[in-house]
Order: structure tokens, then sequence, then C-alpha cells
């Protein structure tokens, strides 16, 4: 919602700044997702350690 916003207020103003919030936004995202998934194959390596 917020990347579509800064998006079209980008396509709207040509604006560098908001392009480069836009980027940010993504960034910190995929940072997010990338966290998770550590997190989770983190909690599948200890439940296998754990049944041994």
């Amino acid at each position: 919602m917020l990347k579509d916003f800064a998006w079209k207020a980008f396509e709207n103003t040509g604006d560098i700044a908001i392009y480069m919030f836009l980027k940010e936004v993504e960034e910190k995202k995929r940072i997010m997702e990338e966290a998770k998934i550590v997190k989770d194959e983190v909690a599948i390596s200890s439940t296998a350690i754990q049944c041994s």
C-alpha cells in the first residue's frame, strides 16, 4: 500500500526523493522477509537438534 502510494507520487511528480523513499521501503520489506525466513530456518534446526 505504501509502496503503491510512493510509486504513484513519483509517477506524478518525478521527484527523485520520492523514488529513493520507494526503494528504501522495498529494501526494508526485503530485509524483513529474509529475517523471517532465517528465523523459521533456525526454529526448524533447533527442533531437529532437540529430537536427535
